[in-house]
């Protein structure tokens, strides 16, 4: 079959499917270790938030957990809480600034009576990709940490995630 201007319809569908841009997909995969039971990270969310220590810059917040997060909780930890406290969902995420430094980090478990957060020379992030759009890299504890309750915790997860705009 033909269009009136002469081309196969199967040509154009083809051709403006290569014009819209190649977008990643985003990908984690790494542990998060609490009392020596390591969990499996699966899922990465990141955006940008107005910067910490300069407001002139972007901060990027990276949320990596080990399953879906419902689109209430992604930037709300109140949103996934529940699903935390439940053992349904375990998270690690850090807050970069435009250094590529964690300035801010939070781990979330059922084990926890409340999540780990701060800022650690401990908790750090080495980039593969920092572009304003892109964020790649590795997420890690130098050595184990130890909660509140002095439950020990680990992780090490590589990453791969767009960079979804400040609200």
């Amino acid at each position: 079959m033909r269009n009136p201007g002469g081309l196969a319809i199967p040509v154009l569908a083809t051709l403006a499917l290569a014009a819209l841009p190649a977008v990643a997909a985003n990908s984690a995969k790494g542990t998060f270790t609490v009392g020596g039971k390591a969990i499996q990270i699966t899922q990465v969310y990141a955006w940008a938030e107005k910067g910490f220590f300069d407001p002139k810059k972007d901060d990027v917040v990276v949320l990596m957990c080990d399953a879906p997060v419902p689109a209430a909780g992604v930037r709300d930890p109140f949103g996934r809480r529940d699903l935390v406290k439940a053992g349904k969902l375990h998270c690690v995420q850090q807050t970069i600034d435009a250094k590529k430094q964690v300035i801010n980090f939070k781990v979330e478990h059922s084990s926890f009576q409340m999540p780990e957060s701060g800022g650690s020379t401990e908790q750090v992030f080495e980039a593969t990709t920092f572009d304003g759009k892109t964020i790649a890299g590795r997420a890690m504890t130098k050595s184990p940490q130890k909660s509140f309750e002095d439950i020990p915790y680990t992780y090490d997860i590589t990453f791969s995630a767009a960079i979804e705009p400040k609200k």
